[in-house]
């Protein structure tokens, strides 16, 4: 059987005279088309520049000058809110660029400290379970377990605007060896003051508050717009949540002898 003949090409002077299909439309993301496209945030020179322009408008507009008419007052009132808006603004986006800068310069430090505290909770609960007999060895267990958790939370929920303090420090400068020649581990140190905040916050399910600056060294909500949105929330994470997450991230992590992951 013979096969089909392909369809012969259009003579140029029909093409006209034939209907073909429109073209399609690319059609934009959701997130940029309508009134739902996110406004992007301005530069920080840009924010000064309209705030001092604002400034200097206004500010002149209160000075008497023959032929200079004063601005109207519904122009004032809304030149006025726009400059409190500018300023806002403003202090968000500083506040934002130094949180940037708080993470890059201590993630690092951060990272591995976490590493190295669930490895210890990890030694912790497997001498735990070790002992069975003699209670006085398993409470003092349980209490190294319980500051090995908080260990963990630290290095975690630490305030990520704040000047991180290792928890551990360099091991080149303060782990040495002892008389057999085995090297001594490196003791805890850190921020004592932090540490007992971060105890009261998982008491009160307030880590994640804690982590993103949204509390003051008191454990309470600072006076902002998020603050009743946080209180209004129901407390998820309990004291015993927090524990939850520290086992989570000792089984997650990797064997005893690899320090290998992504930064935090």
């Amino acid at each position: 059987m013979a096969s089909k003949r392909p369809a012969p090409d259009i003579h140029p002077s029909r093409q006209t005279q034939v209907p073909r299909d429109p073209p399609r439309k690319r059609q934009k993301p959701n997130n940029l088309s309508g009134s739902k496209s996110f406004k992007k945030a301005r530069p920080v020179n840009e924010l000064k520049t309209s705030i001092r322009n604002l400034r200097r408008l206004l500010e002149r507009d209160g000075e008497e000058s023959e032929g200079k008419k004063p601005l109207p007052p519904k122009v004032r009132i809304a030149k006025e809110r726009e400059l409190a808006s500018a300023q806002q603004e403003l202090v968000e986006s500083q506040t934002a660029e130094k949180r940037s800068k708080m993470i890059a310069r201590y993630h690092k430090v951060r990272f591995f400290d976490r590493q190295k505290a669930t490895k210890r909770l990890k030694r912790a609960k497997k001498a735990m379970k070790e002992v069975e007999e003699d209670a006085g060895e398993r409470e003092e267990l349980a209490r190294e377990v319980d500051e090995c958790e908080l260990d963990v939370q630290y290095a975690m929920f630490y305030p990520l605007d704040v000047p991180y303090v290792a928890l551990y420090p360099s091991a080149k400068k303060v782990e040495g060896s002892d008389e057999d020649g085995k090297s001594t581990e490196v003791k805890r140190q850190g921020d004592q003051e932090m540490r007992d905040l971060l105890r009261k916050c998982a008491q009160s399910g307030k880590l994640d508050a804690l982590r993103n600056g949204k509390l003051d060294k008191e454990g309470n909500y600072k006076i902002t717009e998020d603050a009743a949105v946080d209180e209004a929330k129901p407390k998820k994470q309990t004291e015993k949540n927090g524990k939850r997450k520290a086992e989570e991230m000792a089984a997650n992590e990797s064997g005893d002898e690899s320090d290998g992951g992504f930064f935090e």
